[in-house]
Parts: C-alpha cells; structure tokens; sequence
C-alpha cells in the first residue's frame, strides 16, 4: 500500500445522452369536463388526438408537451370513453415554450423515458417508481414467494451531461393469494379466533393487485361484504364487484364468499375528491386478486439464515452481472421498434455503454490501540482487537445482574466470563451483585419484575451499570428496563438473551460475552481505539432522524457532538455528548438545535478551557427537495448558538447531508475485463456529481453484491479545506464506531445519532437523563 492517495479509473451506472435535442418544445395544459380522475384514462382519452400532433406528445395526464404548435391558443377537442361510449371534453391551452436547456426540460425527458419504458414491457410499481417486467418472476417455491426484476432510470443534468442513471430493483411478492393465506388461517385456528387472527396479519401489510399492478395498504376487514355486493358506479347505477371484475378485467371471481379487503384513500386521492365535492370511499378490494408485496414477507423468516442465502442469491449481484444487466437493459429500450421510432422522433440518443470517470483511492488508516496499531484494515481490525488494550477504561466496581431463577447458571457464567475477557482489554470488572428475581410464573410479569428490582436496588446502592439477562426477546420487557435505567434513575444498561449464553458451545459464547464487555466500556464512557485527525480545536457533529413508534405523529431528532480534539494528528473525537427532542412528525427540522449547540459548546469547554475553532456537522435524513429548509432553518439555529457564546465567536462550520440510498454504483475493471467491486476508501468527485460541494465516499467492502457508496452533500462551508482533506477526514470518522471492528457507510457520529434516535422511538420515547448526556449509553 502507498503512501498517497491513488487515481484509478472507475465505470458508473450512467449512460449518456450523446447529444442534447435540438428542438423547441411547446407547453400546454390540458382539462377534461366531466373530470376524469384516472390518469390512466386521461392519458387514453388524449391518445386519440395523436394525429394532430404528428404523434411527437408527452402527456403526463395534466402538462402535454409536443413540437408541434396549434394553430390557436385554445383548442377544443371531444374523445369517446370506450367503455360507456361516453363523450368527453377536452380543452388544450397553450402555456409556454421550452428549450433543452430549461429545468421543465428535465421533467419532459423524465416523461418521454417512462413511455419508453412502458412500450418495452415494463411496469412502474412501487413508492421508488422503479419499473419491472411481472412477465419474468423468480420463484422461490420453498418460501412461497416471487422475486420481480426491475430497474430504477431517471436523466437528470450532471456537470453540464445530461446522464440517464440505472439502478436494478427487485420487489418481493407472495406466490399465494391474500384469499389464499385467510383460508390457511381458517384451518389453522379456532372459529372464534380466525377473524382477529386475520386482523393481526393482514392489517398493516401492503398488497398488490394482479389485474392492475396497484400497491395498497390494509386498513381493515369487511366481514359484511363479498364479491356479490353491490356498489355505485358514477352514473349512478349498481353493479356486483364480481361483474365490476369481469367487465373490466375479464376476471372470474371462484369463490363468492370471501370478505372484502378495506384500504383509505391515499391523500392524493382525498384531494381529488374534495376538488370534486364529495366524500372519499374506502376502496374495497377481493382478497382473491390481491398478493402481499413488500418486506414485511421476510418477517416470518427473521432467523431462516438459509432462506436469506436464496434470496441474496437472486437479488445482491456482484458487478459483473449488474452492469451486463444495465447493458441488456438500454439495449432492450432501444431495439424495441415503438420505443426506437419514438427516440429518433425526439432526437434522443443514448451512448452504447456506461460513463467512465476518475476516483481517489485513499491511502489505508491507522487504527491504534493502547498497546499496537494497525493498518491492515481492509476487511477490518478484528484480529487486531483481541489483543488490543482499549484506550482508556472505566473501572467497573460497582454493577449488578438481574436475573430470572431457570437463568442463574447463565448469569453466574455470564459474571465469571465478563470478568475473565475484560481483562486482556485493560478494562477492569470486580465482581458485582447478583440479583435473582421472583418466578413470574404467576402474578407479576417479567416487565414489573425486572423494573421493580431495579428501582429498589439502585435505592440502596451507588451502581455504576445494570445488566439484565433477559428471558426472551419480548419487546415489551426490554422496553420497561430501558425506560427504567435510562430515564428514570439515568445508569447505563445492558440486555442479554439467555440463548446467547449457550453452555455447550462456550468458544461462540466467549466470543458474544467479549462484544458485550467492549459495550459497556463504552456505554460507561471508556474509550476503544482512535485514530489520528489531521486538524485541531475541532468539533464533528451527528444528526437523525426516527418516527416515534408510540406517538404516531411525533418524531425523534437526535444531536451527538465530540468532545475532544484540541490537539492536531491525535486520538481525537473519542468523547461524545448526546441529545434528543421529540417533536411534530411533520417538524422533520429539529426546533431544538440552539439549545443542543449550545449545551455541546458549553459542555467541549468544560473539557478543554476552549470553544472549537472548526466544526463539522454530518445530516442524516434529508432529501433533496428539503435542502432548502436546512438552509433557511437549521444553519442559522447552529449560528445563533454561536453569538449566545460570545458576539465575537464565529467558528469556521462545514455542514455536510448523508445519503445512504441513492442509485449510483461505481465499479473497477479488472486486468481479465472483468469488473468488480473499487477499493475501500474510493472517492467520486466528479462527472457524475451536480455540484463542486458533492462527492461520493466508498468506505465499505461487501463479500457479497455490489457496494453501495454514500453520497455528501456540502450546503454551507466556512472551513474552507481543500476537497481533498475534507474528504479525507470523513473517511477517517468512518472507522470509529466503537460497535463495529471495521468502517461503516457514513461517520460514527451520524450513525451514533441514529442509534439514539432508534432507542428513544422504539422504546425510550422519552428523552434521557441528565447523567447519560456524556455516555454512549445506547449501542
């Protein structure tokens, strides 16, 4: 390995538009009386009148665009719907002209690629509007469930290109009807259970139907109702669902029985019908013709680990197959004869093969230890951590387990072996209290149990950790602890399941009881390894987001900032201190971060006798379209944090937004021509990016698939560091997530964040005490 960085030369998933289209394109809105509320319809009804623009349209159900300008400002039109032969009219006004270079051009491109797309056979379907061909499913029969193929495309303005970006997708669906699985149930349960039974299932999940490929939530059961019932069509007359299906769809309903499925309307749809000036209908669906879709299928399969195999085996490609499938993907679109004709109409051309661009391999980091240090970190520093000395420990003296009475060997184990493996680490454990809970086997659950002693323990007693050997895996006990130890007497805690504690295979068990040991250093504010950071008297930030899984419109912001790093090329940003709010789900803007800002400044000059000269802040949670309020919000409560300190304080601020999902993949061309996986620490800064202030950061290796990288986006920056160091630095806070012997996706202190974030919404829902603001009490 060198010793500077390394330019290599990396292919994308990125086609080009070879040239821009040379034409002027004319604007119009389009209206329908009556109005048609399927946009599906609309689009059919304007299909008629393709002659009089040359058949060179695009018309998304509402803006119509052509080359072709008629003659008057308004046009009149009438069409037929087929089905009742009734007529419609239809008014086209002319509203603007639009040339290649305009941003309404993006949009139009976006609609004529999706008409490609659908002439080639291939479906949009889902909230990520990826498109699939429901024609070529992979069968899983031994799970009962269907692997759809698809793809995600989109063209947008990159550095000048117009860039088409191709991402594959895969959906996951039901072999078996939702009919199919309430008849299962019938069998399996009790008459006088079945129909909550079929609640507690089906309630929640999102289906799909097979006539139309159209996603659904399941908000209820009507029991009433069957495909024989009735129900209003617009003009007013009846019809059964049964003949609704087969004068449609020509589908035949087999069994005539069967409950009817409820959804609400999606907002849109709501708003469609208030324009309208009616009530919105639940829609009520056969569960005959509905499939569940969605990773809700997996959950029954949570620990089939070779059931994951099979299905990692269809969907993570590794490099070679993905973009041999990108290849196959734009040839198809292109050879297909409407698809073609409408290409050359529009003056589109895409380049045969994917976008190459430059990367920058960094040079490998230095993760040390007290006692050794490591550079071997490609596949992370596991070896390196079973003799490593942690940084700095917090003597353990005074702890206690909890424990069930079926438990106590286990928790006696689990009290010698924590002792034995913390000491090779240089964190010392004595020996705690070991408490032994009632039987819950009458009376009190084990919840009140554990919550009770502990509250009565700590009554007595200066306890610097509680540990808890749970039982099983029920949420609702691991809730009442956490809530108990983290809010309402403010001491660090640890969970353990008794199935990890596995008496006859004590080499696995060691194994898991060493990855608790290092959890609570960490957990008391012990520190594990560091690395260098080639910058001083700075502060590195990390924010998420996480909805409230209690509080159904609140959400959860969480703030982490370091607390060390006042010395240049040290161990630094080891200490952290940690803060969350609760808000309004739809507040996606934390209303808390003066507050948080302030608290973290004030709590780094505690530490240190100085306020941070740099600061960089890490966002999580942000899409594209909400930059604007980070800038216009959060920024300027982060600035008003600084003049509270002192009018004169103005410290230089780099705020950069995470992305963890995005479709881009990058790959390396071997020396055989074939691709793999670039080398961890590859940064993308150019050709594919929109903006000087983005790039891309591969901090990751997979053995499996392809890797996906993170993208950075800088929205404000004061710091003013060359790209390269800025990058460099992020990279480095990759590798210093003290729960993982290796790099993950995005710095420690944004994944920090989000693992507060999650315990307080899922379990906390309350924010933490004052005593846990300096502890990583939450991995």
């Amino acid at each position: 390995k060198g010793t500077e960085p390394e330019k290599i030369e990396i292919y994308t998933n990125y086609f080009e538009l070879c040239s821009r289209p040379n034409w002027l394109l004319y604007q119009y809105h389009v209206d329908f009386d009556p109005m048609i509320e399927s946009k599906a319809l609309r689009i059919g009804l304007m299909r008629q009148h393709d002659q009089l623009f040359s058949n060179v349209k695009a018309f998304d159900g509402m803006t119509l665009f052509s080359l072709i300008k008629l003659d008057n400002e308004i046009t009149e039109l009438e069409s037929v719907k087929q089905f009742d032969q009734k007529t419609v009219k239809i008014k086209i006004k002319l509203v603007g002209q639009i040339s290649p270079g305009d941003k309404e051009c993006m949009r139009l491109l976006n609609i004529f690629l999706k008409r490609c797309l659908t002439k080639s056979k291939f479906l949009e379907f889902g909230k990520e509007r990826a498109y699939f061909d429901f024609d070529n499913l992979h069968e899983l029969p031994k799970y009962h469930l269907k692997v759809a193929a698809g793809y995600k495309a989109s063209i947008d303005v990159f550095q000048s290109r117009l860039l088409l970006c191709t991402e594959v997708a895969h959906k996951l669906m039901n072999m078996d009807t939702v009919w199919d699985v309430m008849e299962r149930m019938y069998r399996e349960c009790r008459p006088d259970e079945y129909k909550n039974a079929c609640l507690n299932q089906l309630v929640g999940t999102t289906i799909m139907t097979s006539y139309n490929k159209k996603t659904y939530k399941i908000d209820d059961i009507n029991w009433e109702q069957t495909p024989e019932s009735t129900f209003d069509k617009r003009d007013g007359s009846k019809i059964s669902f049964a003949d609704y299906y087969y004068e449609h769809y020509k589908i035949k309903i087999r069994n005539m029985r069967q409950p009817l499925l409820v959804t609400m309307p999606k907002e849109k749809d709501k708003n469609r019908a208030k324009n309208a000036s009616e009530k919105p209908r639940p829609i009520l669906l056969v569960p005959e013709l509905c499939v569940s879709t969605g990773t809700i299928l997996l959950k029954k399969f949570e620990k089939d680990f070779a059931m994951k195999k099979d299905l990692d085996a269809v969907t993570k490609l590794n490099p070679q197959v993905r973009i041999d499938k990108l290849r196959k993907f734009l040839d198809k679109i292109t050879r297909q004869p409407e698809a073609r004709k409408d290409l050359e109409n529009w003056q589109i051309e895409f380049s045969p093969d994917v976008v190459k661009t430059t990367a920058t391999v960094q040079v490998p980091i230095t993760v040390q230890f007290k006692n050794t240090t490591t550079t071997n970190t490609e596949r992370g520093w596991n070896n390196a951590m079973k003799d490593g000395i942690h940084l700095s420990s917090i003597p353990l003296r005074d702890w206690v387990i909890f424990y069930m009475p079926r438990d106590e060997p286990k928790a006696n184990m689990l009290m010698s072996e924590l002792q034995n493996v913390s000491d090779p680490m240089g964190f010392r454990i004595d020996r705690g209290q070991m408490v032994k809970l009632p039987d819950s086997g009458r009376g009190s659950s084990s919840a009140i149990l554990f919550s009770s002693a502990i509250k009565d323990t700590l009554k007595s007693s200066n306890i610097q950790m509680v540990v808890c050997v749970l039982p099983n895996t029920a949420k609702d006990v691991y809730d009442i602890i956490k809530q108990t130890c983290c809010v309402e007497v403010g001491v660090p805690s640890q969970c353990v399941t008794s199935n990890i504690l596995n008496m006859n295979n004590m080499n696995k068990t060691k194994s898991a009881i060493t990855k608790i040991a290092i959890q609570m250093n960490c957990k008391l504010g012990g520190e594990i390894w560091g690395v260098t950071i080639p910058l001083k008297n700075i502060m590195v930030v990390g924010m998420d987001f996480y909805k409230d899984s209690s509080k159904k419109n609140m959400s959860v912001a969480a703030f982490i900032a370091s607390l060390n790093g006042t010395q240049e090329n040290k161990l630094n940003c080891t200490k952290y201190f940690s803060r969350c709010h609760i808000q309004p789900k739809g507040e996606e803007f934390s209303s808390g971060l003066n507050v948080f800002m302030l608290d973290a400044l004030n709590k780094y000059f505690e530490r240190n006798n100085t306020y941070p000269d740099r600061i960089f802040i890490y966002r999580d949670g942000v899409s594209d379209g909400q930059f604007p309020m980070v800038q216009e919000f959060e920024i300027p409560q982060l600035k008003n944090a600084f003049k509270t300190i002192n009018e004169n304080y103005n410290p230089r601020m780099t705020f950069l937004v995470v992305k963890k999902r995005g479709n881009a993949r990058f790959f390396l061309k071997g020396d055989r021509d074939d691709f793999t996986n670039p080398p961890i620490g590859t940064v993308i800064d150019s050709t594919v990016i929109k903006s000087p202030g983005e790039f891309y950061l591969i901090s990751q290796s997979t053995n499996q698939g392809t890797v996906s990288p993170t993208h950075f986006h800088i929205l404000e920056d004061t710091n003013e560091l060359p790209p390269d160091r800025l990058q460099i630095i992020t990279y480095r806070f990759t590798h210093m997530y003290y729960n993982w012997p290796g790099q993950i996706r995005v710095p420690a202190p944004v994944h920090y964040a989000s693992k507060l974030a999650h315990l307080v919404g899922e379990s906390l829902h309350r924010q933490h005490a004052p005593s846990l603001d300096d502890k990583l009490y939450y991995l």
